[in-house]
C-alpha cells in the first residue's frame, strides 16, 4: 500500500505485562522497553491511500484514523498488535476488515488545526452491540523533527513494520 500520515500524536502509557497477556494471542510475545509493556493511542490524518499501481478510491484515499495498540514480537521480529483502528471512511473500514483482517471500526471523526501546529482531534466510534468508544485531544509538536536514536523509547515505539 501507499499512504502518508499527517499530524500524528504518539501518546503512550506503561502497562503491566500481566494485564496485556490475556489480550494477546499466542504465539505473539509482548515486547517491552525499560522492562515494561506499552499501550499507545495514535490519532492522525492519512492521505494518498491506495494500493500500489492503482488509483485512489473516492472516499477511501484521505481520512482520519485512530489506532489503539501495543507492541509484540514473533520469532524475534518486532511488530504492532492493534486492539482497534477507528476510521472515518466506511470503504476503508470494509476493505481493511476483509482484505487484511484488521480490527477496523467506523467512527465519526474530526481533526482541526486552528493555528500552525495545534491539532484538535475528536473521534466517536459507532456503537456496536451497545458499546462505543471516544477520544478527544489537543496536541502540538514540542520540538524539531528528528530520527529516533536506536535503543531509545521513540525508536522502540516507531520502528516497527509488521502488523
Amino acid at each position: 500500500m501507499v499512504q502518508r500520515w499527517h499530524d500524528l500524536l504518539f501518546a503512550h502509557w506503561r502497562c503491566p505485562i500481566g494485564e496485556l497477556r490475556p489480550l494477546i494471542p499466542a504465539p505473539l510475545e509482548i515486547d517491552t522497553c525499560d522492562g515494561t509493556a506499552w499501550i499507545g493511542v495514535i490519532p492522525f490524518y492519512m492521505s494518498g491511500v491506495r494500493m500500489r499501481g492503482m488509483p485512489p478510491l473516492p472516499t477511501a484515499h484521505a481520512f482520519e484514523e485512530l489506532n489503539v495498540r501495543t507492541y509484540v514480537t514473533l520469532d524475534g521480529r518486532p511488530g504492532v498488535w492493534f486492539f482497534s483502528l477507528d476510521c472515518a471512511s466506511m470503504l476503508a473500514v470494509i476493505g481493511a476488515r476483509v482484505g487484511i483482517h484488521l480490527p477496523y471500526f467506523r467512527a465519526a471523526m474530526r481533526m482541526t488545526r486552528p493555528d500552525s501546529g495545534t491539532c484538535h482531534y475528536q473521534s466517536r466510534r459507532w456503537s456496536i452491540a451497545g458499546r462505543s468508544a471516544a477520544f478527544a485531544g489537543t496536541y502540538r509538536a514540542l520540538g524539531p523533527i528528528a530520527a529516533p536514536s536506536p535503543g531509545s523509547l521513540e525508536h522502540f515505539l516507531t520502528e516497527r513494520y509488521s502488523l
